[in-house]
């Protein structure tokens, strides 16, 4: 395929989240292309003097060493050191048969777990117009997780994006604008005291800026990206990937490259942990325990969407092993994909929507998801009460609301509905536990500027994080 077909089909699949993800709020704004990020004061852009209008131009691979790290690519024959562990179950694994909805969680724990919601905090400011129509600033829309302060964010969409940062009182404490105009959607990361910003500008190619900012929208650090998740415990994790890379051979001719910063945008390693070679539209899934373990799934270029690759990490993002099993093999990669860790430190795996698997930290053979997940399709759990009970909410509903489940996967019921009819679907729980609704605007009537609207809980699920 032309390159230039296949970095116009990265950036539609990125702005259309073609094969799903780990649990992220988007919010996307129509408008015309832009020539890349804006600078940040302090930061060097890196694609200054290198922009003819077509966006950010990735940096050129150097072709610095691995620090002694093979290079691992299942396509080309390449091998790791061991070598690529594969599965000792010839036969594939099928995922469990689950008939019976679990059974009611305890009478004494679900009190605990799913108190009644109150009354919310309501943000409420008015849309600025400009004398320019087309360069007005509009409501913003989508709901976005509190930090492990209790600061939420209150998107503002227009020309120039912006959020706003406004404490669990309701007051303002700053804005964060210093985003490329017309920017194609958003991935908020709740840190301790401060957020990671993710925003993919149209026109731009390949990598996008990330952002880390601290409570009071100051930014004090800045990389970039091709995707980023947040990690349990603390820090965030970051897909890049390089073109036309040194080692990597056409059609295979792109490295993936993970990295790990701290709370404070610091990286573990100076450089990133290269992983392989693939195909530029490949999706890469990643997540991480409290303990440490990292999982990475690499999906395998193949005519018919099926394959993964998987990687174990420590938690500097190190490599430790690859290995591929007969199920990753057989597994499609290019619908509604994810990985997510369970309170127990294992992780689970979906496909098609379906959660399927679970792996336990450092093994090469998978086993059944938990019966409880395999019955709630198209969900992402997220822990709550200090790690000790989930947060479910059904993706393809709008029923504007949150199961509440035990470790076991015992229902304590729902918490909602947490909007009025009309107010939007999206939900986000925060590193506090705060519950934030869905952005939206309040008709003030013809040719009247709107009341922008933002709802949230502060604290009403307990930290989810230590």
């Amino acid at each position: 395929m032309p390159r230039w077909k296949r970095d116009a089909a990265a950036v539609l699949c990125v702005l259309l989240g073609c094969g799903g993800g780990t649990g992220a709020s988007t919010a996307r704004n129509s408008g015309q292309p832009s020539g890349g990020p804006t600078s940040d004061a302090g930061s060097a852009d890196p694609d200054a003097g290198n922009d003819a209008g077509g966006g950010f131009i990735p940096p050129v691979d150097a072709g610095a060493d691995d620090a002694g790290q093979p290079d691992a690519d299942a396509g080309t024959g390449e091998r790791w050191d061991g070598g690529i562990v594969g599965s000792a179950d010839g036969g594939l694994v099928e995922p469990p048969v689950c008939s019976s909805p679990a059974p009611d969680a305890p009478s004494d724990l679900c009190p605990r777990l799913n108190s009644t919601l109150g009354f919310p905090v309501v943000h409420q400011t008015r849309e600025a117009p400009a004398e320019v129509p087309e360069q007005g600033v509009y409501c913003g829309a989508g709901a976005y997780p509190a930090s492990g302060s209790g600061v939420v964010l209150h998107p503002m969409t227009a020309l120039h994006p912006r959020f706003d940062f406004v404490d669990a009182s309701g007051n303002d404490l700053g804005s964060f604008d210093n985003i490329a105009p017309w920017s194609g959607g958003f991935r908020v990361l709740p840190q301790a005291a401060g957020f990671s910003l993710f925003y993919i500008y149209v026109g731009g190619l390949s990598s996008y800026p990330i952002q880390f900012l601290d409570d009071h929208a100051r930014n004090f650090g800045r990389s970039f990206g091709y995707d980023l998740v947040k990690l349990s415990g603390g820090g965030t994790g970051i897909i890049s990937r390089v073109e036309s890379a040194p080692g990597c051979t056409p059609p295979l001719d792109t490295r993936i490259r993970v990295q790990r910063f701290d709370e404070h945008g610091v990286p573990a390693l100076a450089q990133p942990t290269e992983l392989t070679c693939d195909f530029a539209l490949m999706p890469v899934m990643l997540a991480a325990n409290a303990a440490g373990d990292v999982l990475v799934l690499v999906a395998q270029e193949s005519i018919d969407f099926t394959g993964w690759l998987g990687f174990w990490l420590d938690r500097d993002f190190r490599i430790l092993q690859a290995f591929i099993t007969p199920e990753l093999a057989a597994a499609r990669s290019n619908h509604d994909h994810a990985i997510t860790t369970l309170l127990d430190g294992s992780f689970v795996l979906r496909f098609d929507g379906k959660w399927m698997y679970r792996i336990q930290p450092g093994a090469t053979t998978l086993e059944p998801a938990p019966c409880w997940l395999v019955q709630r399709p198209f969900s992402d759990p997220q822990a709550i009460h200090d790690r000790t009970a989930y947060a479910v909410r059904r993706a393809t509903s709008c029923d504007r609301a949150l199961e509440i489940l035990t470790p076991d996967g015992s229902s304590c019921g729902f918490v909602g509905p947490l909007e009025s009819p009309g107010e939007g679907c999206e939900i986000a729980v925060g590193r506090d536990g705060t519950i934030s609704g869905s952005a939206h605007a309040v008709d003030a009537g013809a040719g009247q500027p709107q009341d922008c609207v933002l709802k949230f809980w502060p604290r009403a699920l307990g930290p989810s994080d230590p």
